[in-house]
Parts: structure tokens; C-alpha cells; sequence
């Protein structure tokens, strides 16, 4: 229920709240009970992630995993537009995407397990290539995320970790 519609609904019984008044009062209730709202985060995703595959007998090299995954969240973050564009290329097979095809792909962009799963794969990729494909299926169980998804995210992020500063290219 969107506050526009509360008020409409509010002004329907004849109570003349404006959308402020309404909001406002929300707030008030929601500070008398000392409520707390917790943000989700993609780091708060790859944590939750990495410990449900160390309870599932996934072996992994715990620490330096999670400093990788840190490092390309943040990398993730700074070439997000560029990794989302080679993904949406990759996902629809063309190498110039539709309007429809790119406003449908932003709820992929939001896609906090997404982004997760594709950092870990991809991290694991990187510090342990022997026991990528292992990590990759056991993510794919947990989450429900296909084998296909999880490689599409890790190409697209390892293609802009290597991007176009390649010796060759200098």
C-alpha cells in the first residue's frame, strides 16, 4: 500500500489527512515502538551466503574468500554500469539491446543474490579455480539461481577485471 493511496483511502472515510500528516504519523508509531530497520546489502548477502556453503561441508578458504569478495564488491561498484551492460549483452545474445530489453533488465541490477552469487563464483574463480565449479553448484542449490546466471555475472565481472588494460592493448 502506497501512502498516496492510504490517504485516499483515509479521505474515502472522510478523515482529511494530508500525505505529510500520514507519513508522519507512521513515523511517530514506528519510534514508540523502537523500530529498527535493517538494510540489506550485497556484503550482508555474500556473508549469509559464504556461511550457509561452509555448513554444507563446502570447503573453502575462508578468509582470503571473503577479503576477494570485499575487493570485488568494490570493483563491482565502480564498473557497475560497464559489468550490467556485458551482462545484459551476454543474458539476451546481441550486442545492441532493445529499450524493453534494458527496462526489463533493471530489476536484475537489484538483484542483491544475484550480485552475491556472482561475486563468490567469481571470487573463487579467481583464488582457487580447482574448486570453482563445486562452489558454483552448491550456490546454485542454495539459492535457486541457475548454473547458466551464475557464469553469465562471473564472465561479465572477470571480463572488466581484465578489461582493456591488458599488456597487449598498452
Amino acid at each position: 500500500v502506497t501512502s498516496d493511496r492510504a490517504v485516499k483511502f483515509l479521505q474515502s472515510l472522510k478523515y482529511s489527512y494530508t500525505k505529510q500528516e500520514l507519513l508522519e504519523s507512521e513515523l511517530a508509531v514506528l519510534k514508540t515502538l523502537h523500530f529498527q530497520v535493517n538494510i540489506s546489502t550485497p556484503l550482508a548477502y555474500v556473508e549469509l551466503l559464504l556461511e550457509v556453503l561452509g555448513y554444507n561441508g563446502c570447503l573453502l578458504p575462508t578468509k582470503p574468500l571473503h577479503q576477494m569478495c570485499i575487493q570485488l564488491l568494490d570493483f563491482s561498484y565502480l564498473a557497475r554500469d560497464a559489468i550490467y551492460t556485458t551482462l545484459l549483452k551476454v543474458a539476451i545474445g546481441s550486442s545492441s539491446p532493445s529499450k524493453l530489453q534494458v527496462a526489463k533488465f533493471l530489476t536484475v541490477k537489484e538483484d542483491f543474490m544475484l550480485l552475491a552469487v556472482g561475486i563468490i563464483s567469481t571470487s573463487m574463480f579467481v583464488l582457487n579455480p580447482g574448486h570453482w565449479e563445486q562452489v558454483v553448484e552448491h550456490l546454485s542449490s542454495v539459492t535457486g539461481i541457475t548454473l547458466q546466471s551464475i557464469l553469465e555475472f562471473s564472465y561479465a565481472v572477470l571480463k572488466h577485471i581484465i578489461g582493456s588494460s591488458t599488456p597487449k592493448q598498452h
